[in-house]
């Protein structure tokens, strides 16, 4: 594994850990989680959906949709970002 692998393994993890902190300490950390897949997810075929318009579409594969689903609108955030650099 080279170094730029370990080092975005090691900040994924600690995002991850983040986000999985704040769903337990919220009150319902089921239907928390839950939200913020489905918001991740939605905000990702809406992305798709006005790519027609805005340019920028993320391909769903194997790697998108986990993240989309983990780390909710912040990994659409981060998809659309740099989906808008690199075209």
């Amino acid at each position: 594994m080279n170094a730029i692998a370990i080092i975005a393994a090691t900040v994924l993890s600690v995002f991850a850990a983040i986000i999985l902190f704040f769903h337990i300490k919220s009150r319902r950390p089921l239907r928390s989680a839950a939200i913020n897949a489905l918001l991740g997810l939605a905000a990702l075929v809406l992305v798709n959906a006005a790519g027609f318009w805005t340019g920028v579409r993320i391909p769903i594969n194997i790697y998108t949709l986990p993240a989309a689903a983990v780390f909710g609108l912040p990994a659409c955030a981060a998809f659309v970002v740099l989906g808008v650099l690199f075209l």
